[in-house]
């Protein structure tokens, strides 16, 4: 299965255990655990590409998850009301969790398509990672044939 259709089958599993996290009646707990869920989606998709998910990708997905905090600590909070209160929180828990963990997926997943092409900053090292990478990405059927000759002979010009 190539790593496009596995990446995707993967944010579906774990939206699908976002929304089922953000149920937890419990406020605060049901916040962490949805953060690991997401947490552990990343750390998948970054191994099925072949790539280290570092403190540079996380420091910009922690944007991310704060980004989304906010507002699913309100709708979390509001699961402390009795009765209505509970079921209107964990519905907007479920909801935003979902929508947070897809869209922190597939901005992960932009990323890790396209291979990073700096070459007038580069050593050596970076560009042999990077034609590496290509290579990796072109195998798998992520970065069709022209892509690759395009961004090798950019990549060879630079050395």
């Amino acid at each position: 299965m190539p790593s496009r259709a596995r990446a995707d089958d993967l944010i579906a599993e774990y939206v699908a255990s976002s929304v089922a996290a953000a149920a937890i009646p419990i406020p605060i707990v049901d916040l962490v655990a949805v953060t690991a869920v997401q947490l552990s989606l990343l750390r998948k998709l970054g191994r099925l590409y072949g790539a280290r998910v570092g403190i540079g990708a996380q420091g910009a997905l922690a944007v991310g998850l704060l980004g989304a905090a906010l507002p699913r600590a309100a709708a979390s909070a509001l699961k402390l009301l009795p009765g209505i209160g509970w079921v209107g929180g964990t519905v907007a828990q479920a909801a935003l969790s979902g929508a947070a963990t897809w869209a922190l997926a597939n901005a992960l997943l932009e990323r890790l398509e396209t291979p990073e092409l700096d070459a007038g900053t580069a050593d050596g090292a970076d560009l042999a990672r990077t034609l590496a990478r290509a290579e990796r990405l072109r195998r798998r059927g992520l970065l069709d044939d022209d892509e690759y000759v395009r961004l090798r002979a950019d990549l060879l010009d630079a050395i």
